[in-house]
């Protein structure tokens, strides 16, 4: 399918899908939206008026108007300050902007499409647009970035004042150009231990300048963590439109599948379109929602969570002195009534997880 084709219609299939999930979900109807994330890092590509238009279709079933957070993912190579206008004038209030290195090299070396001149003028336009609450995305462990590098790294996004930082040590996905080097032995990544050093001394560094390690690999300046991302964490349901969206309402949860051509197909055949999905018993559902919360440096408090669920209520006791077996090996620690990880802790975390639920 042509490019401009697809730019053309895109911008309605999720107004169609959010619709069909309405009459799957009637309640939904009740429900306040409060949190908006635009994702997958190439919203921009649809244009503005291909944004106006999903935005219209989208406020057609959800209305916009009370929205907390709205943050749309952004690429340094799609930005201009048309763009960013329109968004303002649409409501939206947080960027994400995908920067992942501040070195020329690494970004060509990762296959990226902007420059480290193009991340800053993007961070810029972003602030003199009136986009305060602005993130941005670097990844620890890239190939070839020495200590020094990654250092400047950090301190380039410092010196930008950005309120929020998300910090990800390198995942290789199958079939990319970068996992394709790596099968060659063109490109040598870091070995996890590397990686291990590497986020430790970001989070010290990150810390001395006033930002919080909320969650495994976000950080942020007081009043600054991403509410969408807090919520999900906090077990919350969500809503996800679109190919590789997932949701989580009730006790069930899905994913559609990630192929575009299989989404507007079945979309515009008023079907739903092809995911896989799980329907959780009562307490499977409550167990997975409430796991989530060790993540957040918040915590976790077990008594809270057999409250909230009570049918997890014969659980806390055993949960507590799980706990107070982690905490013996340095991985958990507790503040207050809450118990959370420690740096070494977040090193380990799905261990951690699997050891106390």
């Amino acid at each position: 399918m042509a490019h401009t084709h697809l730019v053309a219609i895109y911008p309605e299939l999720p107004r169609l899908e959010s619709q069909l999930r309405m009459s799957e979900f009637p309640d939904l109807k009740q429900e306040k939206l409060e949190t908006l994330y635009m994702g997958g890092g190439t919203p921009a590509m649809l244009g503005v008026e291909g944004l106006k238009s999903l935005v219209n279709g989208i406020n057609e079933v959800f209305p916009l108007r009370e929205i907390k957070e709205w943050t749309v993912e952004m690429s340094p190579a799609h930005m201009d300050e048309g763009l960013l206008v329109a968004l303002r004038e649409m409501g939206v209030n947080r960027l994400s902007i995908g920067v992942q290195s501040f070195c020329d090299k690494t970004l060509q070396r990762i296959g990226r499409r902007h420059s480290m001149q193009d991340a800053l003028a993007a961070i810029r336009m972003a602030k003199k647009q009136g986009f305060e609450n602005t993130g941005v995305d670097l990844i620890a462990g890239l190939p070839g970035v020495d200590a020094a590098e990654w250092s400047e790294t950090l301190e380039q996004a410092l010196a930008l004042g950005v309120p929020h930082l998300s910090v990800y040590a390198l995942s290789v996905e199958e079939g990319t150009p970068l996992a394709h080097q790596i099968g060659l032995g063109k490109v040598v990544i870091p070995d996890d231990d590397a990686v291990l050093d590497t986020l430790a001394g970001t989070e010290d560094v990150l810390k001395g300048a006033g930002y919080e390690r909320y969650e495994i690999s976000n950080y942020a300046q007081p009043g600054c963590a991403c509410e969408h991302n807090v919520g999900i964490w906090r077990g919350n349901d969500f809503l996800g439109l679109g190919p590789a969206a997932s949701s989580r309402i009730g006790s069930r949860r899905w994913t559609n599948n990630s192929s575009l051509a299989d989404y507007m197909e079945s979309i515009l055949q008023n079907s739903l379109p092809p995911r896989e999905e799980d329907a959780l018993d009562p307490a499977d559902d409550a167990l997975e929602r409430v796991t989530f919360a060790l993540r957040l440096n918040e915590g976790f408090d077990p008594y809270a969570a057999a409250m909230r669920f009570p049918i997890l209520g014969d659980k806390a006791d055993a949960w507590e002195r799980r706990f107070e077996a982690c905490a013996r090996q340095g991985l958990v620690e507790r503040g207050g009534v809450r118990w959370r990880l420690t740096s070494r802790g977040r090193e380990v975390c799905d261990a951690v997880i699997r050891d106390i639920f």
